[in-house]
């Protein structure tokens, strides 16, 4: 995820309880404490999960030399997985049984010597998990941004929830991951709005050609009460209509942001009718395939983007639902005297990017609850507007 250098790839996590706002050395003790550690049966779990430090994946250093950076707290969480594949396995069985079966005059196997086989492959996978052949490992970097309550980490969904238990063993708090629907639920309730987000239903920007009335349903989305994160979907289409009417620009609360389309754009049925549709180009928002992909009910999931800030330019890719930030380049630092000044420098051009990325959410949520059936019907007019008249035949 390359915190320390490198493109950065995460999920923000807003952690909820009394969280400190300092690194100390009682929080580098806990995760001391709840780093991890071989197994004490010498037979390892099929998974296997703990803290370690941030430099590699054999590190066992917790302090402030190497896990403390501008108030944040730097480590990683291992996941070491042990199993034998399952085409190993089989394998084993049938050599077992191939030996013992040579041993009787009829060449078949018996029932027992069946179980005699299971039993002598056993043996061989508990060796061969003990010896370590099979573990499999994976070093992920975590930042705590501790001033501002937020984690930054992995978004995978199966890694997710070891970070989420992991983090709440060891410091009795709990993480929230920050996806569209959690953002704007925090965001309005800060502003003593959330009966307008409860109030929020998936928005149809174009009828389903298959079926005229159907509902828009944003089926990638969590099927869950109070859960809204077809809000992040709705947000890139707003954006991408914002930028083709703004001179390519977003406006905040406080400014304007140059946002630009790039590489490539992911498009999904509202309806679960059409499928998804990848574009790959420079500007795919561009392409009419891209237009045409609106009016037949689909809207972005995820897609590549330029961001330009007042601290420099960000080239990112964004996932809608999630707001998982993927491959996120920094703009330069042109000077940094210590490998420690240039982390730090990316810390706060990291802390930037959230607060730009933030302020054109908070001002689509605006939209969202003051006016959008007149956004709505606008940004249907423009999809409209690009259809191609049909050639009159001589």
């Amino acid at each position: 995820m390359g915190f320390e250098s490198g493109t950065m790839s995460f999920l923000r996590y807003a952690v909820i309880g009394q969280s400190p706002k300092m690194p100390d050395e009682d929080l580098l003790k806990k995760l001391a404490d709840h780093a991890i550690k071989p197994s004490e049966t010498g037979l390892p779990e099929e998974v296997e999960y703990g803290w370690c430090g941030p430099r590699h994946l054999l590190d066992p250093s917790f302090d402030f030399e190497h896990c403390v950076f501008n108030d944040c707290l730097f480590f990683a969480l291992r996941v070491d997985t042990n199993k034998v594949p399952s085409e190993i396995r089989h394998a084993w069985q049938v050599i077992e049984e191939d030996a013992l079966a040579k041993t009787n005059p009829s060449g078949f196997i018996s029932k027992q010597q069946k179980r005699l086989a299971r039993e002598t492959m056993n043996q061989r996978i508990d060796e061969e998990l003990r010896s370590g052949k099979y573990r499999r490992s994976k070093h992920i970097p975590v930042l705590w941004d501790l001033p501002n309550g937020v984690v930054y980490g992995p978004s995978s969904l199966s890694v997710r929830e070891k970070l989420t238990e992991l983090f709440s063993i060891t410091f009795g708090l709990e993480l929230e991951p920050l996806t569209s629907g959690n953002i704007a639920l925090r965001e309005l309730e800060r502003r003593g709005r959330r009966r307008e987000y409860e109030d929020f239903v998936p928005t149809r920007f174009a009828k389903s050609p298959q079926d005229p009335d159907a509902p828009a349903e944003y089926p990638w989305t969590i099927k869950a009460d109070g859960v809204k994160d077809f809000l992040g979907n709705e947000f890139l289409l707003w954006m991408w209509y914002e930028t083709a009417h703004r001179a390519g620009t977003v406006k905040t609360t406080d400014s304007e942001v140059a946002v630009m389309f790039d590489r490539s754009l992911q498009l999904d049925c509202v309806f679960n009718h059409t499928g998804k549709e990848t574009l790959l180009a420079t500007g795919p928002t561009r392409l009419p395939e891209a237009i045409d992909g609106l009016r037949t009910g689909k809207v972005p999931r995820k897609c590549g983007l330029i961001v330009e800030a007042p601290s420099g330019q960000y080239n990112l890719t964004l996932t809608g639902e999630s707001f998982a930030v993927s491959s996120l380049k920094l703009p330069d630092i042109e000077q940094a005297d210590t490998p420690r000044t240039l982390f730090e420098e990316r810390i706060n051009l990291l802390r930037d990017f959230s607060r730009v990325l933030d302020g054109m959410f908070y001002s689509f949520l605006t939209t969202r609850c003051q006016g959008w059936n007149t956004q709505v019907s606008q940004i249907q007019k423009w999809v409209a507007s690009h259809v191609k008249p049909v050639a009159q035949v001589a």
